[in-house]
């Protein structure tokens, strides 16, 4: 039976194992419903629990979950979400929904919340930097907040039959971790294992290691970088960033591996809904971008950055510059779903 098309079935719970800063284990990281905590219990016996089997026969019987609003507010708007992007990808493997032990195949591991950034949309949570505020971002009493405590080498026990790790953050360049199991990849020659990031893009060394080198020897690599706008507009939005170095690092990679795909995933809110157009246009003329490498997130908390917040005079001012864009797009022939994905964006409004 084809569950991938169910209207509230997602094939995550039987493939992916997703991690937080926290060591809390959730469905994903847009559903922080409980499953089990790293700190305290084996990843085996999380994942083969009593809390991972509900929510697995759960999603067998299409049955929704309030905690995935995420995923249908976007599919509301046409987008595709990560449940039916998950559910297009992994649709080779429906077969593990009979076999709830089967062992995970994409890691989703946030090492921690180390970061270099303090993003106007982000909190502690996500990033260290955001600490000082002392406010009710502060998801700790620790500035540094860690998954892993004295098991991180009990993933070291799936790796050989992993097909995909997404890294994100914090920052994933900077954190040790990150480079421990792209070292344990290399050391078994699992050069085929796809890597994909969610990155500043800031930083290309760590410590004597150049993350381009090390980009070189494998075969899968997906660059997603998080950039919001061009100029001093990005820089506000995102403090710690800097356009300048953002351009050198993109060309750089463009002369040591320019083969690896290379994205910007901006994160969409009333900060710099005005702007988008410009960015992905300045990156496509100055031949930094494919135009079809871009993807956009629609941000939903704080709800006073959401789009949903604009007034009036304003989305229709955006409603314009988007149209504007759109027929640019046609003119650059870019594909469909680039189109698609500004279209959304409209119908998000």
């Amino acid at each position: 039976m084809d569950f991938t098309s169910n209207k509230h079935f997602c094939i995550l719970p039987w493939i992916h194992l997703h991690v937080s800063q926290s060591g809390k284990v959730h469905p994903c990281c847009n559903n922080n419903r409980y499953l089990g905590d790293v700190k305290t219990n084996s990843i085996k016996e999380i994942w083969d629990g009593e809390q991972f089997n509900d929510l697995r026969e759960q999603f067998k019987n299409n049955t929704p979950d309030k905690r995935c609003s995420h995923c249908y507010n976007i599919e509301k708007s046409g987008k595709e979400s990560l449940r039916q992007i998950s559910n297009r990808k992994y649709k080779k493997d429906i077969d593990r929904i009979q076999n709830n032990n089967a062992e995970p195949i994409y890691l989703d591991i946030r090492f921690s919340n180390i970061c270099n950034f303090k993003c106007k949309t982000c909190w502690h949570g996500n990033s260290s930097a955001w600490f000082n505020e002392g406010s009710k971002r502060n998801a700790s009493d620790e500035r540094i907040i860690k998954a892993f405590t004295n098991n991180f080498d009990e993933l070291f026990e799936y790796i050989d039959n992993v097909e995909e790790i997404y890294f994100a953050g914090g920052e994933p360049l900077i954190m040790e971790e990150h480079y421990l199991i792209l070292e344990e990849l290399e050391k078994r020659n699992l050069v085929n294992t796809k890597l994909r990031y969610n990155t500043n893009f800031s930083i290309l060394n760590f410590k004597e290691k150049s993350i381009l080198e090390i980009w070189k020897k494998f075969k899968h690599v997906h660059v997603s970088a998080s950039i919001d706008g061009t100029f001093s507009l990005g820089e506000e939005i995102r403090e710690g960033f800097n356009w300048n170095q953002f351009l050198a690092n993109r060309k750089k990679m463009l002369q040591i591996c320019p083969e690896i795909y290379f994205e910007i995933t901006p994160t969409v809110s009333t900060l710099n809904i005005l702007n988008l157009p410009e960015l992905h246009q300045y990156l496509v003329k100055n031949k930094l971008l494919d135009v079809n490498n871009i993807y956009l997130n629609f941000l939903e908390r704080p709800l006073i950055y959401n789009l949903k917040s604009l007034p009036i005079d304003t989305k229709e001012e955006a409603v314009n510059i988007i149209k504007a864009h759109i027929n640019w797009l046609n003119k650059k022939n870019a594909n469909n779903l680039i189109i698609n994905e500004f279209k959304h964006t409209l119908n998000y409004l």
